[in-house]
């Protein structure tokens, strides 16, 4: 049986969000900092950064300031676009940039991804909007960032075909959504807690100071934030093991972890961003999305 929303999302498409939108572009070290958010009755939802490095451009974005964006790109003479990972406010621009010229990168999962016009659940419509299909090449072991040439290091945990992007000589490394914050209190049904871990550890072994985070960055002390994390998180695997070892459910061990999060967040996301996902990621694993296991897999 399809899921829900695989059914609603034609509805959700065609549904006129009475959403703004706020753009601003700032710089840090030679790198264009692109900050970008939908608004709702001037509420700014979670902001979304994405950066522009000579001729290449880091993530392109959400789809509703596709104007800036092609202002943006026009005025650099944006060549390249490097998506860390296919979800909809990072490929939102994508297309419009292959339209005017730019090749687009990705992990070759994420090729395989981007390509499909994948279904999305209400709250993705409602945050971020939408991403057209893009015919994306794929990434060697490093890519090229303006007159710079970043290692691509595998980030997998929030999205199977996410990557990160690390120069050695500035110290900056570009981690898509492998941070966001130190301490988290949401998981998406599908992401990893172990790779997330994994992850983590991955960029612990590199020399840098700048998390170019795609949603809070660090532009100083990002290592320590990373360091920081990833304790917070095996601190909490421990504890979500205990309890479990206990007898207690996934339910009682939410409210015994106290990371209490907002009941309207909850429905926005008829439950697909929750601390149980979190909890239950860390004791039994993800649970993949079935269009994303059939992108991946070519059917």
């Amino acid at each position: 049986m399809r899921p829900l929303y695989h059914l609603l999302d034609p509805f959700w498409r065609r549904f006129p969000f009475p959403a703004g939108h706020r753009f601003e572009r700032t710089a840090f070290q030679g790198i264009s900092v692109l900050r970008m958010s939908r608004t709702y009755l001037g509420n700014e939802i979670l902001p979304v950064y994405c950066y522009g490095v000579g001729d290449t451009l880091v993530d392109t974005g959400i789809s509703s300031v596709a104007p800036e964006v092609e202002a943006f790109a026009r005025d650099a003479r944006i060549g390249r676009a490097v998506l860390t990972h296919h979800h909809e406010d990072h490929s939102g621009n994508a297309a419009l940039l292959a339209r005017l010229g730019a090749e687009v990168v990705a992990t070759p999962t994420g090729v395989r991804l981007v390509a499909r016009d994948l279904p999305r659940r209400f709250y993705q419509h409602v945050l971020w909007g939408e991403a057209d299909p893009v015919a994306a090449g794929a990434t060697g072991e490093t890519v090229p960032l303006g007159r710079h040439v970043a290692r691509v290091i595998p980030a997998s945990g929030h999205a199977i075909d996410q990557l990160a992007l690390f120069v050695p000589g500035e110290g900056w490394l570009f981690s898509g959504d492998a941070f966001v914050a130190e301490k988290i209190k949401i998981f998406r049904g599908d992401e990893d807690f172990h790779e997330s871990c994994a992850t983590l550890e991955r960029f612990l072994a590199l020399d840098f100071d700048a998390l170019l985070c795609a949603h809070r960055p660090r532009f100083t002390g990002g290592k320590e934030a990373i360091r920081a994390k990833l304790q917070w998180m095996r601190e909490l695997e421990g504890t979500v093991k205990r309890l479990a070892g206990e007898g207690r459910s996934v339910r009682a061990i939410v409210r015994r972890l106290g990371l209490t999060t907002s009941s309207r967040f909850y429905v926005l996301t008829f439950g697909d961003a929750t601390t149980a996902n979190l909890v239950r990621s860390i004791l039994h694993g993800p649970r993949p999305r079935s269009e994303v296991v059939a992108a991946v897999a070519g059917a």
